[in-house]
């Protein structure tokens, strides 16, 4: 069941996801066995000039998704849109959480209603490593 409805208001907060990063999730697998990734090894990782490993993308975005979910239920899978881009690195052991808030209705159709949100990935330093735009839809009252 969504959270999202069309009483919701503007400024609304979204339930924050969160999700801990780890190796396993960063491995990249091929035929002849496991890729040295900055992903996965301190040294491939400090040979392009970083402290430690960082997390593949979109493991990074995929709490957004799932918050938006969440959210909207059906509204996000039939009219979910999206824009979201990457500002900086997570390290593979970071603690990442979707947040956001709601900051746009407009009505759609006859009987939807789009409702937009400002979203962030941030890690549990507090630093936003994604930053965008989401929306989906809710039903609307008829007038």
């Amino acid at each position: 069941m969504a959270i999202i409805t069309e009483d919701t208001p503007v400024g609304y907060a979204l339930p924050p996801v969160s999700r801990k990063l780890g190796l396993d999730l960063n491995r990249v697998k091929t035929d002849d066995g496991e890729l040295d990734t900055i992903h996965t090894e301190a040294d491939a990782a400090a040979r392009e000039g970083l402290d430690k490993p960082i997390a593949v993308g979109s493991r990074i975005f995929g709490v957004i998704p799932r918050m938006m979910m969440l959210c909207f239920d059906d509204g996000w899978i039939v009219g979910g849109k999206g824009s979201v881009v990457t500002r900086r690195s997570a390290g593979i052991d970071d603690l990442v959480t979707a947040k956001g808030y709601v900051t746009k209705k407009t009505p759609e159709g006859d009987d939807k209603l789009r409702v937009e949100c400002e979203v962030w990935v941030e890690t549990d330093k507090g630093e936003k490593v994604m930053v965008g735009q989401c929306s989906g839809l809710v039903d609307r009252r008829p007038e």
